[in-house]
């Protein structure tokens, strides 16, 4: 925000005047300083017994997971695998493993910490094609995307709706300026 007329009489300067200014301002804000989407992660332990840690490592890998140690449990034949994985993808993570090695191994699972989503969920460069696996730099903008059209929105997010005429001109000499 540049400038802001504000009435002089008490009486029409109240919150209907003011907050949707604000909040304009707090949308535009957001959008031009290049948002990033955080995704929530599991801490999980796989208890497996030795023929079934690569088994486990695929699992992982399927589900962009990503092992922190792997060590033999003394006295016994069995392994722990430690890990990290979306939860976004944790969803039948359990039933996958067992799957793949047979029900010989299991997991314990705890929310651990929150990434940043690789990829600007803002690039309209990026299509995503349905029912295609997307490589990690479309991740945010497919994850926008999909969570826009659940919610009935528009697909683009556009910072238009939010400035005025020569505020969106000034703006587009500035990106020039600056080889945005």
């Amino acid at each position: 925000m540049l400038d802001a007329t504000i009435s002089k009489e008490p009486l029409y300067r109240g919150g209907g005047q003011i907050i949707p200014t604000s909040r304009r301002c707090a949308y535009s804000a957001f959008l031009m300083a290049t948002p990033r989407l955080m995704e929530p992660y599991y801490f999980v332990e796989v208890i497996a017994p030795a023929d079934c840690v690569t088994a486990v490592y695929t699992v992982l890998s399927k589900r962009r997971g990503h092992v922190t140690t792997d060590a033999p449990i003394p006295g016994s034949p069995l392994y722990t695998i430690k890990a990290f994985i979306p939860v976004i993808d944790s969803f039948g993570f359990e039933t996958d493993l067992r799957t793949h090695t047979q029900g010989q191994a299991f997991c314990m699972s705890v929310f651990s910490h929150w990434q940043i989503v690789p990829g600007d969920p803002l690039d309209k460069s990026i299509v995503i094609r349905p029912l295609e696996l997307q490589p990690a730099p479309h991740l945010a903008r497919e994850f926008m995307i999909k969570t826009r059209r659940r919610k009935g929105l528009s697909e683009d997010v556009s910072v238009n709706k939010f400035f005025d005429d020569p505020m969106l001109v000034e703006l587009a000499k500035q990106q020039d300026l600056f080889g945005f």
